[in-house]
Order: structure tokens, then C-alpha cells, then sequence
């Protein structure tokens, strides 16, 4: 991922209350954030936490976070991880993940980060900063690790039935993503298929193929599900079912992978001797394969920043989510969709004439 420039001031909301774990966790990452990453990340960094005052106060001093360019904005409600977006939205306007989303309409704060209910996360972004011209609903774009760099997925669940020309500007939101964000020149974008011939599929990826083998993109035609943690393509495109579906699937592939080698290497006592040789290969594939390290998936099509972070996510996870939301932020990625959009529209209409 290409360095983002030093200089930019960024202030983060995080919605503390939000997701699984509880506060504590959300608080310790926002800690580690600070402890842990490189100084030409966190410089000109802070943090407002939105939450009960007196609940995170006390766990920010727990986490020796006192010092720290962290502050809190009390909320008095949290929004649960099962509620219905709408309802939890009219019902409770004064929760953690609302306060947080009017930091950012403000202009307080410039990105804003949630572990919390995806639905109410998608719905108070769209309310509160609004949609690209062009875009008629976000998607939220992920990162899949595949044998090379990592390829971006979406929609990873905020649109389950899809209109071809929704998915069609999805690719382009995806490759100025991966080109700007991710610092891969050209991004080679495929349509998630069942099959690699234009005739495969549903009538909607059949028309969204037709579409894209039109476009400047570099589109690389349809992807098979095999193809993608092989890095055939640096961008690919579905609605948000399928993705929602392959992303879960994904990740049990790391718990998968770490829990064969740990009954491996219990079973004998020479793989626990070549464990120990083996033990920096193993690290590395263990960080590649944990979906931790890319922290959150940005809401692509807002007038803003938007992270989603996983509702299970540790401190650990928190952390690199942070870090999505600096880096989306500094490199000016809304700005490039805005535009790319911009002139997407302009070809359209030139050629309606």
C-alpha cells in the first residue's frame, strides 16, 4: 500500500459500544493504534470515542490511553447488533454509532469507524454524509488475501439484489480503490461467475459483462470462484449475497488452516522439532490469511469516509481498521471515486445524444 502523505491532520470517530466484544476491546485497539503502528501513520492522528462518558473514561485509563490524542463523546444509547437499522436508527438517536455519523457530518471528525450492526452502520453513512452523484447505494469493498497482493471484494453484503448498472459502477469504484488506495496500476477487474464465457450466469451478470467489456477498465472478463485467492484479478465484482456468503467462507480458511497444523503438530513429535525451523514460513502465511490484519472495509460511494469493521473484531482487528480509515482519508480516495464518476456520467450522456 503506497505511504499516505504525512501531513494531513485526521480525526477519527469510533463508535466504542458497537459490536461483540464489548467496549473494551474497541478502547484497547484504539490504544494499540498509537502503541503500535508507524510513526508516519499515527502522526497528526486523533481519536473521539462515542460512547457512555464514564464507562469508556474508565476503560481508556485502564489502557494506559490517558496521554494519548484520544477523546470521548458521550452517547446515551448503543444500537444492538440484531436490531433492524431503520428502527434502531428513529428509535435510539442518541446512540454511539448516530453520534459518531454526525462527528463526521459535521466536520469534526473526517472517517468514522464501526464494529457495530453493519445494516445501521450503511444506513446512518448514507444519512449522514449521502451518496456520490452517480451512486444510488454504497457497497462495502473488503480485501480477500490471495498468493500475491490482497484483491478487493464488493459488495461484501450492503446490496444482496443487485441492478446491472449498480454493479457495473462498482467495478469503477473498486479499481480507483485498488489504484489509489492499494497503489496497483492498472487493476485487472473480473466479474464473479460461474463460468469464464460471456454466456454464463444471469441475465444481470450477462448484461453487467457487456457493459464492462465496453469501459476503459481493464477488465479481464468473468472469474471463477478458484480464480480469486489465486489473484487473478485485483477487483471483483458481485452483489452483495455472493460476496457476503465467499467473504464468511474465507475467512474459516484461516481457522482451518490453523487449527490442521496445531492437531499436526501435536500428533508428532518430530512436527513439533520441524515447527520450530518452520516457525517464521508459518507466520507469515498466518498474517497473510488473517482477516485481522485488513481491519475494516470502506463504504465506497459516500461523501465521507465509512469503515466497517467486523462485528467480532479484536483490538488487534480495531487497530488496522484505524488505519483503513487514515489511509482512505489521505489518499483522497472519495475525491477519485467522485470524479471517476463524474466523467462516467458525462460519457454516458454524450453518447444518449
Amino acid at each position: 500500500m503506497p505511504e499516505a502523505p504525512l501531513t494531513e491532520r485526521v480525526v477519527i470517530a469510533l463508535d466504542a459500544m458497537g459490536g461483540d466484544n464489548g467496549p473494551g476491546v474497541v478502547v484497547e485497539g484504539a490504544v494499540r493504534f498509537f502503541d503500535e503502528m508507524p510513526r508516519a501513520v499515527q502522526k497528526g492522528v486523533s481519536i473521539i470515542l462515542t460512547g457512555e462518558r464514564d464507562t469508556l473514561a474508565r476503560l481508556l485509563s485502564r489502557a494506559g490511553g490517558q496521554k494519548l490524542p484520544i477523546s470521548i463523546q458521550h452517547a446515551s444509547q448503543v444500537v444492538g447488533m440484531d436490531e433492524h437499522p431503520s428502527q434502531a436508527l428513529r428509535n435510539k438517536p442518541d446512540s454511539s454509532l448516530l453520534v459518531m455519523a454526525g462527528l463526521q457530518k459535521s466536520g469534526i471528525a473526517h472517517s468514522m469507524v464501526s464494529p457495530g450492526n453493519t445494516g445501521a452502520m450503511m444506513a446512518a453513512s448514507v444519512f449522514a454524509l449521502g451518496t456520490i452523484p452517480g451512486i444510488q447505494r454504497p457497497a462495502i469493498a473488503g480485501s480477500l488475501p490471495t498468493v500475491n497482493n490482497p484483491s478487493i471484494l464488493l459488495d461484501l453484503g450492503a446490496n444482496v439484489d443487485c441492478k446491472p448498472e449498480q454493479l457495473f459502477r462498482f467495478a469503477y469504484m473498486g479499481s480507483v480503490y485498488s489504484r489509489d488506495v492499494f497503489g496497483v496500476k492498472n487493476p485487472r477487474v473480473a466479474l464473479l461467475n460461474v463460468g469464464i464465457e460471456s454466456t454464463k450466469g444471469t441475465a444481470t451478470v450477462q448484461a453487467v459483462f457487456q457493459k464492462l467489456s465496453e469501459s476503459p477498465l481493464n477488465f479481464v472478463g468473468n472469474l471463477e470462484g478458484d480464480g480469486i485467492l489465486k489473484g487473478e484479478a485485483d477487483v471483483v465484482v458481485c452483489d452483495g449475497f455472493v460476496g457476503n456468503v465467499l467473504l464468511k467462507f474465507t475467512e474459516s480458511v484461516t481457522s482451518l488452516v490453523g487449527g490442521a497444523l496445531y492437531l499436526e503438530m501435536k500428533r508428532h513429535w518430530a512436527s513439533r522439532f520441524g515447527y520450530l525451523f518452520m516457525k517464521p514460513s508459518f507466520n507469515h502465511l498466518w498474517t497473510k490469511l488473517d482477516t485481522a490484519e485488513y481491519g475494516g472495509a470502506p463504504l465506497l460511494g459516500l461523501n465521507g469516509v465509512s469503515i466497517v469493521a467486523h462485528g467480532s473484531s479484536s483490538s488487534h482487528a480495531i487497530r488496522n481498521a484505524l488505519k483503513v480509515g487514515v489511509d482512505f482519508r489521505r489518499t483522497g480516495a472519495v475525491e477519485k471515486i467522485r470524479s471517476s464518476m463524474a466523467e462516467l456520467i458525462a460519457k454516458e450522456k454524450a453518447s444518449e445524444q
